[in-house]
């Protein structure tokens, strides 16, 4: 029986408590689901993420129908949840025993939940072996388990708006005193011109600030004297830490603002309004900032925040797990093979504006992430999440960050986050 056989059903619903009343903002969930004739026996597999958007879910419907079809014995359903209330589900399903049989995971959680053993391990899946060897060292771990494989690189960039740039008389940027002259510039005329969200902005500014020099020699060394001695990395991130002081010192951020601003949601909105030169966030929300039909060109650049130059920020992201504990795990095996085939790949990237993450040529169609396409293939790059790094570095940035946009010092942040490191 073919997958064309079964009657596909997209519904999205608003939901004020995900599992449990804990959260009080309304998510968007997404679900993909299947019915299957009566007299058939099917064996039904569960796929979580935290992707909900229109071009997301058609690539993963495309995905997992093709898995299907070639497995009609098979039924798999996904669920879509988007921003923090995905990873306070995520957490409280692993605490209950009650992980889908794949799901999405990052950095942080996949060293928890692989320390709980709630990971399979991927290492046998021959897929493997396509993937590019600087992603092989982000999933890889020393003794060859692998409990986590990425669907795309992501990048992190700067949105540029053209046109309010050219209405000021203001060049873009291109290194890290351009930057602080265009953004005074507009802090002068009384508005904060850097549009960003505490969730993953200004960290990922910390990082490539801090971690560039890492990366442009022997990193794997340097992450490993990280892991030995974490206040070694608290130290080395101080330069990007100084930085947000700067921004926020200097007015170039709404502290109030980036608090409660919803990434990839608020930040797009407050970009397309117009009156903001840039924004900090992924690559992805290019499709989501063209919806929003904004009235003027943009562009997504590097970071410039080097003396010399622009860096950019890349991760290997929309990561895949799969339950340790699944009753099925010879079929989940076969599903994560599917999910990480290079046609499947990159119909998961394209609908991204993200990189591969195999050994393949191809970049995006989407011309408005050029200039951070160029600045990749020039190797002017930092891991803002490196899977190497055995310490909560995300989840610590995050708490730092949001102390700073209360007034603490970069000093400060500094103690808290070796602080932070070392539990």
């Amino acid at each position: 029986m073919k997958m064309k056989q079964y009657k596909i059903i997209l519904s999205i619903f608003i939901i004020l408590a995900l599992l449990s009343g804990c959260s009080q903002r309304f998510s968007e969930v997404m679900l993909i689901e299947n019915e299957p004739l009566a007299e058939q026996r099917h064996i039904f597999l569960s796929v979580y993420g935290y992707k909900a958007d229109a071009l997301n879910l058609t690539a993963i419907e495309s995905i997992l129908d093709r898995y299907m079809e070639q497995n009609p014995d098979i039924i798999v359903t996904y669920e879509g949840v988007k921003g923090i209330d995905y990873w306070n589900a995520l957490e409280r399903r692993a605490q209950a025993n009650g992980l889908d049989d794949v799901f999405m995971v990052d950095h942080d959680r996949v060293i928890k939940l692989a320390e709980q053993e709630k990971l399979a391990d991927l290492s046998g899946l021959p897929t493997i072996e396509k993937y590019q060897d600087k992603m092989k060292e982000q999933f890889i771990g020393e003794d060859g388990s692998v409990y986590f494989l990425p669907s795309c690189v992501s990048a992190y960039g700067l949105y540029i708006n053209y046109d309010l740039l050219e209405e000021h008389g203001q060049k873009v940027p291109e290194n890290w005193s351009e930057f602080m002259e265009v953004c005074q510039y507009f802090a002068d005329q009384g508005s904060a011109p850097i549009v960003a969200n505490n969730y993953t902005s200004l960290r990922t500014l910390i990082v490539g600030k801090s971690l560039y020099s890492v990366y442009q020699k022997d990193s794997a060394a340097a992450i490993e004297a990280f892991n030995r001695t974490p206040a070694e990395l608290a130290n080395t991130l101080r330069p990007g830490i100084e930085l947000v002081e700067q921004m926020i010192d200097r007015k170039w951020i709404d502290c109030e603002e980036v608090s409660v601003t919803n990434p990839t949601s608020d930040d797009l909105k407050l970009f397309v309004s117009g009156d903001r030169p840039f924004m900090v966030t992924g690559c992805w929300a290019t499709s989501r900032v063209a919806d929003m039909e904004p009235g003027f060109s943009y562009g997504v650049h590097p970071f410039p925040i080097l003396d010399d130059g622009s860096v950019l920020i890349i991760d290997a992201n929309t990561c895949i797990s799969a339950n340790a504990d699944s009753e099925h795990l010879e079929e989940v095996m076969q599903l994560v093979e599917c999910i990480t085939q290079p046609d499947s790949i990159w119909e998961y990237c394209e609908s991204q504006s993200s990189y591969t993450p195999l050994q393949d040529d191809r970049v995006p169609t989407d011309q408005t992430i050029l200039p951070a396409s160029e600045c990749l293939e020039s190797g002017r790059i930092v891991i803002g999440s490196d899977c190497r790094l055995n310490l909560p570095l995300d989840t610590a940035l995050s708490e730092i960050t949001k102390q700073m946009l209360n007034e603490m010092s970069a000093d400060e942040a500094v103690t808290l986050l070796d602080q932070l490191l070392a539990q």
